[in-house]
């Protein structure tokens, strides 16, 4: 038989043997008697020359819509629909009516939305998969198999601007949580195999914006990157019961190929391209020179069960070091190229006391490895005192005294034995010294008053090209 809501006028088809039930209308939201009968009875909304349907907000899903000052207010959103706008967005649905409250079995829609979802993410089309997995969820918060493709679909969203992997093992988790006994050990390990692949090709994705673009931000992005990786994929496998065996030599490996290709095509031949490189090419290499170091130590410290492939990681930093220390910049002067910057000699012996570490860390791999002995910090020339106190063959101070050099004690035999007593003596005395406080201070403060007096005296203290000796 027909009945209708007092309240809103809507009409209903009612089993006649349930007549006497108190419902709640699914349109405004209030309660009436239908009159007497059995506890349940399944009842349709009619909507006028079409299918029975239920009432769903189209904003956000909801279907808890209740009539306020004549409108039909969307109880999770807040939007207001008018009456008409109501009966025009119903959907589909059976009303289970148990005392006086209506309920409706979502139970088609969801299989509907999940197939929908399923073959949107087979597509390639993570983002349409992802919103179907949405619409599952409001309806059903516990459907474990919604969190689960809708983890898969946010986690392959990701990009380096905007990393989703917090977000996919939050559903994976919520996915383990609410899985059933029978089923929960192939959500578990289907859990751990996504997050471990995802945050493989995370990785990928950072490494290899490292080989194209070899700099401080990219290495930045690794290493904040490899962190949340690390955080968030561990906590997943803990959760699941699942070893991650290979997963962090396999990043480390990851990260060391992505250092050796860098620096091989671009890193080193971009400074070395032209035999005199500019400032600003010598300051690009020695930034991409710190930045592939700090990545090959994340790499080694990743993991404590690849010491042989550690080795190879060693020499590499140590390598890059060697260039490092060496290298400079040039400047045209006087008719010719003249170095112009490098490290300071302080900075020169503090790589060189990183090169001597990391052979020592090979040696306590491979006691077979002899530990080589320690380099003297290079110099682009002569003045090796002048130079490690400083810290550059081609700065003001050393210019002034290159000049004195070569201008008036190279004039006379007694400065030219000076001279050369002095090549012979200094590259010891800065070797074994050059690095200690009290050689600097004790030089720095005579050579500043040398300096000086020679300015005072005419000598410049402009870029200079030494007289050969």
């Amino acid at each position: 038989m027909k009945t209708e809501c007092p309240h809103c006028g809507q009409h209903y088809d009612v089993d006649e043997e349930y007549i006497g039930q108190v419902v709640e209308c699914v349109t405004c939201g209030k309660e009436f008697t239908v009159k007497t009968g059995s506890d349940v009875a399944t009842i349709q909304a009619q909507r006028p020359g079409g299918k029975m349907k239920a009432l769903v907000c189209e904003m956000c899903g909801s279907t808890d819509l209740a009539k306020q000052n004549g409108f039909f207010v969307c109880q999770s959103c807040g939007i207001k629909y008018s009456l008409e706008e109501a009966r025009k967005m119903m959907i589909e649905g059976t009303v289970d009516v148990s005392g006086s409250v209506v309920r409706v079995d979502n139970s088609a829609s969801i299989d509907n939305f999940f197939k929908m979802a399923k073959s949107a993410y087979e597509s390639s089309n993570q983002k349409e998969a992802e919103s179907y997995c949405n619409k599952i969820i409001e309806i059903e918060p516990e459907n474990y198999k919604a969190w689960l493709l809708k983890g898969k679909a946010a986690g392959w969203q990701s990009t380096l601007a905007n990393l989703r992997i917090e977000e996919a093992v939050n559903c994976f988790t919520k996915a383990v949580d609410n899985a059933p006994e029978d089923d929960v050990k192939r959500i578990k390990k289907e859990a751990a195999d996504e997050i471990g692949r995802l945050s493989t090709a995370l990785m990928k994705l950072c490494c290899d914006s490292f080989v194209r673009y070899p700099s401080d931000d990219s290495a930045n992005s690794i290493l904040q990157n490899l962190k949340l990786v690390q955080l968030y994929t561990l906590i997943l496998f803990s959760k699941c019961g699942v070893k991650p065996d290979g997963f962090k030599e396999n990043i480390a490996t990851m990260i060391n190929n992505a250092i050796v290709t860098a620096w091989q095509d671009h890193v080193l031949k971009d400074y070395t391209e032209d035999s005199h490189p500019s400032k600003f090419i010598w300051e690009q290499f020695k930034d991409r020179c710190f930045a592939c170091i700090a990545i090959e130590q994340a790499a080694i410290d990743l993991s404590e069960d690849d010491d042989q492939a550690d080795i190879q990681r060693y020499k590499n930093m140590i390598d890059i070091t060697e260039e490092l220390v060496k290298s400079k910049s040039w400047t045209y002067s006087e008719g010719g190229y003249v170095p112009e910057y490098s490290l300071t000699m302080e900075a020169k012996n503090a790589n060189i006391d990183n090169m001597m570490k990391w052979h020592e860390k090979i040696h306590e791999i491979d006691p077979n490895y002899s530990v080589p002995p320690r380099p003297a910090a290079p110099s682009t020339g002569g003045c090796f005192i002048a130079t490690a106190v400083y810290g550059s063959y081609d700065c003001p101070e050393v210019w002034t005294l290159r000049r004195f050099r070569d201008y008036s004690l190279g004039k006379n035999w007694y400065g030219r034995l000076f001279i050369k007593m002095y090549y012979t003596v200094s590259p010891k005395l800065v070797k074994h010294f050059g690095h200690t406080r009290m050689f600097q201070l004790f030089w720095r403060k005579n050579l500043d008053k040398l300096v000086k007096k020679l300015n005072r005296q005419g000598i410049s203290s402009t870029p200079y090209v030494d007289r050969n000796w």
